[in-house]
């Protein structure tokens, strides 16, 4: 990241700039991209035996038969022939709409910055899980809302604290714009909301006002266990954020958008002044792709893949990590979450990890009131498996000796 000691434009800026701050994650990839550092940081799909030759036949299809029209703009609701595989795809999950119920979007990315960009006024009340998606974070801070994170437990969202926080709003005559969540395989506590969850959260949201926003980017990526019904499919007035990036292809740059009609007029608004359109020839080159290849066969192969990256890690964490942390059991997705004692920072603890050659994404970053100081999100969607292994035994050493030390510390200070 580019840093200035003087900036001359410093006075023009909007105050929400004030509010804007770099993705640590991103910041972490310039360093996880060396070759001698094992990531187990970065969210990124294995792609790494991605056919190829498919994805290319698949452009030059697009070309043959659509030819201009494929590089020319296209309308800002998105690409009927992309519209209707993820139809079909969000039919898998009973939620019935048609083309007309949702916006393509320049991955979920864009979406949340457009739901925060129709709803929020500086200072209104947003409510996320705590921890949440640092993406979301960054994109919902830009307009500047105050945010009240939830805290979670094995089982997603504890309920009765966001009651709690509801009827708070409600005393101080205030409401939430809108509650954000990510259900299934969370980023990055690697749960799950339970169904009975779900349903009291739908209860809630109906008698305080309360929009829903759900954000399903790993629910295809089920390794166990039963599927369990999306907001959306319980309840139609929910926004749903969908995305290409964990089921197929990050660099593509597709997600979408699914709500209300009325919702969806003030999104494309928002999409039409931010960019005009989506990429037309992505777009037909991923409807192009599902013609001839089918998702569900891909997928297959993926998480069979993942499952097992997921029980490496979970294995060489039980093997290296000492007994005082814990960590979460996720049952799809990308993603493990460990608890170390209240002692170790993990930002602090970071450049010790980069030493040894590990890197993983403290857990400061996921909660909006900086919190979370001694959690670590650990992700095995994209190593090998041996690096997997390898990294967390370097990581166990690196947090033993964080605690050796701190021991070595209050023992002195006792003497």
């Amino acid at each position: 990241m580019v840093k200035y000691e003087f900036d001359k434009w410093a006075d023009l800026y909007a105050s929400r700039t004030n509010s804007m701050k770099s993705s640590e994650i991103r910041d972490l990839l310039s360093v996880t991209a060396r070759s001698d550092i094992i990531s187990l940081a970065g969210g990124l799909p294995y792609t790494k035996n991605f056919k190829l030759e498919k994805v290319v036949e698949a452009a030059r299809t697009t070309m043959r038969k659509e030819g201009g029209a494929a590089l020319q703009y296209g309308p800002s609701e998105g690409h009927i022939g992309l519209k209707k595989h993820i139809i079909d795809l969000m039919a898998t999950g009973d939620i019935k709409i048609d083309e007309t119920g949702l916006v393509i979007t320049g991955g979920s990315q864009q979406g949340l910055d457009l739901i925060a960009k129709i709803f929020v006024d500086p200072g209104d009340a947003v409510i996320v899980e705590a921890p949440s998606y640092v993406g979301a974070l960054n994109a919902f801070s830009a307009y500047q809302p105050d945010l009240i994170g939830v805290p979670m437990d094995e089982n997603g969202m504890i309920v009765d604290l966001l009651e709690a926080e509801l009827k708070k709003l409600a005393k101080q005559r205030k409401k939430a714009k809108f509650l954000y969540t990510v259900p299934n395989f969370h980023n990055p506590a690697g749960v799950t909301l339970s169904l009975s969850r779900r349903k009291r959260i739908i209860e809630l949201s109906k008698k305080y006002q309360l929009l829903l926003v759900e954000d399903n980017p790993y629910g295809k990526l089920r390794f166990e266990g039963e599927n369990i019904p999306s907001l959306k499919a319980l309840d139609d007035d929910v926004v749903y954020l969908g995305t290409f990036s964990k089921i197929f292809s990050p660099g593509m740059r597709l997600g979408w958008v699914a709500a209300p009609a009325p919702i969806l007029e003030k999104i494309i608004f928002g999409k039409q002044a931010a960019d005009l359109c989506t990429s037309s020839f992505t777009q037909r080159l991923v409807e192009y792709f599902f013609n001839e290849n089918n998702l569900e066969d891909y997928l297959g192969g993926m998480i069979n893949r993942y499952r097992s990256h997921r029980d490496i890690m979970l294995k060489s964490l039980e093997e290296h990590f000492p007994s005082e942390a814990s960590w979460t059991y996720p049952r799809g997705g990308f993603f493990v979450w460990a608890e170390l004692p209240e002692y170790i920072d993990t930002t602090e603890m970071l450049a010790e990890a980069i030493s040894k050659k590990v890197a993983y994404v403290p857990g400061r970053a996921f909660f909006a009131d900086g919190s979370g100081k001694n959690y670590m999100r650990l992700a095995f969607c994209y190593p090998e498996e041996k690096d997997i292994y390898e990294g967390i035994k370097r990581l166990g050493g690196v947090v033993k000796s964080q605690m050796s030390l701190y021991n070595s510390v209050i023992f002195k200070e006792e003497k």
